[in-house]
Formats: structure tokens, C-alpha cells, sequence
């Protein structure tokens, strides 16, 4: 099947690497996955194509106004045409908005997926962009949700049932994550790894940003070193990294929290971690969790989010509330002092596969072609 993945991109992010992730697998199954890459004219080639192209994956970059015309939805078919499209796989609002509202005329079909929506001010921009986005949900023949709580976004339960379906997020097993990371990535930074085999080392990986909740983590680190010889490692960039090292430094922990900055590949750190920490005070469904359960490390995390249901309620890892600092702390503790949970099993891990989410998908592109 001949599938034209439809995505304007500003950056490779989540939604960017579970397309990414789906398409490979869609190649590897032998299917025809496409890249279609909204831009405006003119504008820098978004790194999605630099990836894909590395990843041996087809491209085809679409360059069309950035307000809704009909030059632009000719682009698009344009483009279908030129592929052979047996469907079209939307991930965002522009192609939803260009091609949602053609469903009585336009062929092939098409699928959206509903990877989230983060506006905030009720009169922005991004709002605007939701409003219509919602708007044009409903004009398309197939609406994915990848959580199962998504069901229960207004938007959703407005929708006929019989065209939502959840399609929950996948991705690779480490191998081929390594695989991947060969062909894009710098090797990972020695003096890094040299740092991880002085001692048990807990990853947090994020931006740091407030939502991340990487002051509650340090604090609560703090409270729990003594159960163990363990460190901590926060890999990012971000607004409150000034922040973060002063409550280090305040704190005492200059020898046990490290502050790497920017990690090209970061999720390649995994493997040789003790386990992973989420903090976060918000979430949706973070790729960097799905990534840690397939290595095989334990993980503590925040019920935030999509998180509760990724970790089927503790049975994948330890849940904490987010804010419950002494929680985190005591979680923190049993990890540190060998009796935390056990990591994902590998039925679970299954369920989170990029192989599993392409099988889903592909059977969703046939109930509509």
C-alpha cells in the first residue's frame, strides 16, 4: 500500500519521530511510505527531510502559501497523484484543514492522526489553529487518537465512534534505534559514557523548562543519595537551566547531579542507564518514556498525562503524583537502594512497539480504501 504521510514540521519532536518510526516500519513490511513535507515557499528545508532522507526514506518537499488556498490543495493532490497514494496519512492541522473539507471529492482517503493539542491563551494563534483543526476532524473519513483518555477530548466524543479508532504510539527495539542512530548521529560523547561506568547512573531527559519539574527532582534526589552510590544525570537544554544548577550547587550535589546540557541522540543513553525519572508536572505521551520501557530499565514518572496508561497504572513502573515531593523522594530511595519496580515486561514493551502501531495502522488504511 502507498501511503502519503502529510506533516508541517518545525522541528523533529514527537510527533515528528513516531511518523519517522512508522514509516520505517511501513518500508520494512514492504509497503510505500512517502514524506510529505509542508513548508512555505522559500523557507529552510525542516530538518523532518534531512532525517527521513538519512533513513532512506522518500521526500517530497511541499511548498505552499501559509494561509489555506486552493493552490495549496492542488499542491497536495498534486502530490498524492505523482505517488500513487493508495491513502493519506495527516499529522496536523494544515493538511487537515487543506484536505478535511474535500471528503465528498477528494481520493484517496484520508486518515488523521490526533497527537495532541497544546494551546494555552483561549485567544492565540494556536487556538485558532485548534478551532479549526477540530472543525476539520470531522470531515475526514478516519481520526486515530494515540491515548486512550484522548477518547474523552470533546472534540473526540463529537466524532461518529465508528471512525475513531486508538492507535496507541510505537517505537523501535534498541538495536534498531542504534541502527538508526549510525546513520544520523554523532557517537555519543566518551567523557559521558566514562561518567556512567564510575557509577549507577538515573537519567532525566527534557527541556528545561518549568513543566519538566526538574527543581522538585533534585531536591527530591537529595533526600534519597544516601540510600545508594548512584547519580543523577539531567540531559537538556533550556530557560531554567541558571536555575537548576544554583539549587545543585545550593544543595550540596555538585559530585551526584550533572547538568550535561544538549545530547545529540540522547535516548542512545538508555541502555546504559540504572533508569529513567520523569518529573513532570504536564505531559501528553512522551516518546523518551516508550523508549526507556523498550531498553528495559525501570522507571519512575509523574501520573501526568498519557503516563498513567503507558505504565498500565504502575504495572510498567512506579507511579508518583506530580508535586509529591517526599513520594518522589521515596521512590527515588527504592530504586537507588535495589528495591524499586521492576521494569516493563516484555508483553508490555510489545504493545509499544513500532511494529505493533504500523500492523494497526495498516489495518485502519484498509478499512477506508
Amino acid at each position: 500500500m502507498r501511503v502519503l504521510h502529510l506533516i508541517k514540521s518545525e522541528g523533529v519532536y514527537g510527533a515528528e519521530r513516531i511518523l519517522l518510526y512508522l514509516a520505517l516500519e511501513q518500508q520494512r513490511a514492504g509497503e510505500a511510505p512517502y514524506l510529505g513535507s509542508i513548508g512555505a515557499p522559500g523557507c529552510a528545508a525542516p530538518a523532518i527531510e534531512a532525517l527521513a532522507r538519512a533513513w532512506q526514506l522518500p521526500v517530497l518537499p511541499l511548498r505552499v502559501p501559509r494561509l489555506p488556498t486552493p493552490g495549496a490543495v492542488r499542491t497536495l493532490l498534486a502530490a498524492a497523484r505523482e505517488v500513487g497514494a493508495d491513502v493519506l496519512h495527516s499529522h496536523g492541522f494544515k493538511s487537515n484543514v487543506l484536505l478535511g473539507p474535500l471528503a465528498r471529492d477528494r481520493r484517496p482517503p484520508m486518515l488523521s492522526t490526533l497527537h495532541g493539542w497544546t494551546a494555552g491563551a483561549a485567544w492565540s494563534r494556536l487556538a485558532l489553529y485548534e478551532a479549526l483543526d477540530r472543525w476539520a476532524l470531522r470531515r475526514i473519513e478516519s481520526v486515530a487518537v494515540v491515548t486512550r483518555a484522548m477518547l474523552e477530548l470533546p472534540a473526540v466524543r463529537a466524532l461518529p465512534a465508528q471512525r475513531v479508532r486508538v492507535i496507541e504510539n510505537g517505537v523501535p527495539e534498541p538495536g534498531q534505534r542504534a541502527q538508526l542512530a549510525q546513520l544520523t548521529h554523532a557517537p555519543l560523547p566518551e567523557s559521558l559514557l566514562a561518567r556512567m561506568r564510575e557509577r549507577p547512573t538515573l537519567l532525566a531527559i527534557g527541556r528545561l523548562s518549568v513543566e519538566k519539574g526538574f527543581d522538585e527532582l533534585i531536591a527530591a534526589f537529595a533526600a534519597a543519595r544516601s540510600a545508594g552510590p548512584h547519580q543523577l544525570l539531567i540531559v537538556g537544554e533550556g530557560p531554567e537551566e541558571a536555575r537548576l544548577r544554583q539549587r545543585v550547587s545550593a544543595l550540596g550535589l555538585t559530585e551526584d547531579v550533572h547538568l550535561t546540557g544538549y545530547v545529540e541522540g540522547a535516548d542512545r543513553l538508555l541502555t546504559h542507564a540504572a533508569g529513567l525519572v520523569m518529573s513532570s508536572r504536564t505531559e501528553g505521551m512522551p516518546v523518551v518514556l516508550l523508549e526507556a520501557m523498550q531498553a528495559g530499565i525501570p522507571v519512575i514518572a509523574t501520573a501526568v498525562g498519557a503516563i498513567p496508561q503507558l505504565l498500565e497504572q504502575g504495572r510498567g513502573g512506579e507511579l508518583v503524583a506530580s508535586g509529591d515531593r517526599a513520594a518522589l523522594s521515596e521512590a527515588l530511595r527504592r530504586l537507588i537502594g535495589g528495591a524499586g519496580s521492576a521494569p516493563a515486561g516484555a508483553d508490555l514493551r510489545a504493545r509499544f512497539s513500532s511494529a505493533r502501531m504500523a500492523r494497526e495502522y495498516l489495518d485502519a488504511y484498509r478499512a477506508i480504501t
